[in-house]
C-alpha cells in the first residue's frame, strides 16, 4: 500500500490525461522529492493512489492529492479510496483536499463526510480552485466511514 517508487509516481502524474490536472499549466516534473520526503503518506493501488501531504508542523493536517491512470478510475477509486483515508486518519486527524473548478473527479465524496469551505477562489494557477475539508469524526459518521469502521 505505501509506495515510494518515484517511478510508479511518474508514471501515473505524466499520463496525458492526468497531467493537466497534475501540474496545471506547469511543465511536467518528476515526483521524486514529493513522494520520497517523510511528510507524506503516499498510498497506491494499481493505477495510481492518493497522496497524504502533511502541512502542519504537528502532522494532524494532511493535504490529499488523487492520482489515478483512466485504467482507475471508478471502481479502483472508490474501493481503495475509503482504504486510504482510514490510513490516513491512522495519522491525522483533518485531511484537506482541493476541487478544481471544471474538472469533476476532483469533487470529493459527500457520503464520506467532505464539507466545502468556501467557493471557488483564484491561487495563482491556470485553474480555480475550492477547499474541502474532512475530520475524523466527520469520516466516521458518514455511511461509507461507518461502513469502515463495522469491516
Amino acid at each position: 500500500m505505501i509506495n515510494r517508487d518515484p517511478a510508479f509516481w511518474d508514471s501515473v502524474a505524466q499520463h496525458p490525461q492526468v497531467a493537466p490536472h497534475v501540474f496545471m499549466g506547469r511543465a511536467t516534473s518528476s515526483l521524486a522529492g514529493l513522494v520520497e520526503h517523510p511528510g507524506v503518506l503516499p498510498l497506491a493501488s494499481e493505477n495510481g493512489g492518493v497522496l497524504f501531504v502533511g502541512i502542519d508542523p504537528l502532522g494532524m493536517v494532511r493535504e490529499m492529492h488523487t492520482m489515478y491512470k483512466p485504467e482507475g478510475w471508478g471502481r479502483e477509486v472508490a474501493l481503495f479510496g475509503r482504504k486510504f483515508i482510514e490510513e490516513a486518519f491512522k495519522v491525522c486527524s483533518l485531511i484537506t483536499t482541493n476541487e478544481q473548478e471544471g474538472h469533476w473527479r476532483s469533487l470529493p465524496p459527500k457520503s464520506h463526510g467532505w464539507v466545502s469551505s468556501g467557493e471557488f477562489r483564484e491561487v495563482g494557477l491556470s485553474k480555480r480552485v475550492r477547499l474541502w475539508l474532512l475530520t475524523r469524526e466527520a469520516w466516521v459518521a458518514s455511511p461509507v466511514g461507518r461502513k469502515m469502521q463495522c469491516q
